[in-house]
């Protein structure tokens, strides 16, 4: 099994006991957390639905189309969707068996079709042409090519089908900050919840990346302040101790995320 699954070992033990729901991305907030929602349960499920929310706004679904959701994490995502629309083939897709074992646990409401495989997102298992929506929520930076995904993205996809995405990647000023030992401090944890093929995008940009695949942006909307909070839920406030690299890479994301270094972007693409 790939290293870079490691930080849900205790994603999944956490799943197990009841203490996370079906989500595994970060939440939007309208305003930061009072103390009273910091201790209280569901907050972060709740901003967590409210990102999902989000990105099926954009996606503008309909029923009766096949619904690709590339790094399906425990199937949140297709639950919601499962729960709203009729006639859908949804179909999950996750390199972590663990993963999909937990999805395999989800029923549909009866008025659509579920399937899950196991697949790189680079290398889709699935006909040229012959899906309407790909989703891919906040897993697209482990992937070992965003070039490549977008590439299977627009393969895939119908001729004005649409692709979502939300990702965390640097601020492309941060080269030029003033403080870039601090990002490389940063960086040299982060594996914890790595691996980071392409942290700084150097490849190209989304749009960039997209244009070359055959996909036109139409919404690009930066969620950058609004999931900042979510770091409350996700990682310690000081710098943690000992030899947990999970932990230690949740810190070194919301310190990033804090001194602004990153960005959220939620962004839909059409196939033209």
């Amino acid at each position: 099994m790939p290293d870079l699954l490691r930080y849900f070992d205790g994603l999944l033990q956490a799943f197990e006991q009841d203490q996370v729901g079906r989500f595994v991305h970060l939440g939007t907030w309208q305003s930061p957390p009072s103390t009273e929602t910091l201790g209280s349960a569901g907050a972060f499920d709740s901003a967590q639905a409210r990102l999902n929310e989000q990105l099926l706004e954009l996606a503008t679904l309909q029923d009766g189309q096949h619904v690709v959701d590339v790094g399906c994490g425990f199937g949140g995502t297709l639950q919601a969707i499962d729960a709203r629309w009729q006639g859908m083939r949804l179909t999950g897709i996750n390199i972590d068996p663990r993963q999909l074992e937990v999805c395999h646990g989800l029923r549909t409401t009866g008025a659509n079709t579920l399937h899950w495989l196991q697949a790189d997102a680079c290398r889709l298992p699935l006909p040229d042409h012959s899906v309407d929506r790909v989703l891919c929520i906040e897993a697209m930076f482990h992937f070992d090519s965003r070039r490549a995904f977008f590439e299977q993205a627009a393969r895939v996809l119908r001729r004005g089908g649409v692709l979502v995405v939300s990702d965390i990647l640097p601020w492309a000023a941060a080269h030029e900050r003033s403080s870039p030992r601090l990002v490389e401090a940063a960086l040299s944890v982060l594996d914890g919840f790595g691996p980071w093929p392409d942290f700084w995008s150097l490849d190209a940009d989304h749009q960039a990346l997209a244009s070359r695949a055959g996909l036109m942006c139409t919404a690009h909307i930066d969620a950058t302040r609004q999931t900042l909070p979510s770091h409350l839920f996700t990682a310690p406030a000081n710098a943690p101790t000992g030899d947990n690299p999970v932990a230690k890479a949740a810190w070194a994301l919301a310190m990033l995320h804090r001194g602004g270094w990153l960005r959220y972007p939620l962004l839909r693409f059409e196939r033209l």
